[in-house]
């Protein structure tokens, strides 16, 4: 039997994927701000940066305010795909495609 490997969460392309898909929605800052009730719109703003992650709570309330599951905006952590693009695709949205379609395709 093949031991499963503990990942943990790659807090910056997470907040790439959620940058992608509140902009895909149609949404802006402002606009989950006030949806999920925070007081400003920083902790957005740094999840998308990748410097925190959303709560639980907040996790699950974006997953439906954007209508996705809460799997789908978080991404685990490997390094083995970065090491595959890093030379050749230096810009950060193609690395996020491949890293989505090789994540994706394991889930199948």
């Amino acid at each position: 039997m093949k031991k499963k490997t503990c990942l943990s969460l790659d807090m910056r392309m997470t907040g790439q994927v959620l940058k992608q898909m509140i902009r895909k929605k149609g949404y802006t800052v402002s606009e989950i701000q006030r949806e999920l009730r925070l007081s400003c719109p920083q902790p957005i703003y740094r999840w998308i940066n990748g410097q925190t992650m959303p709560s639980i709570d907040n996790l699950y309330k974006l997953s439906m305010i954007l209508d996705v599951h809460m799997e789908d905006l978080v991404l685990p952590r490997q390094d083995e795909v970065w090491m595959v693009q890093k030379g050749r695709n230096p810009r950060r949205i193609r690395r996020l495609q491949m890293y989505h379609d090789r994540y994706s395709a394991k889930r199948r």
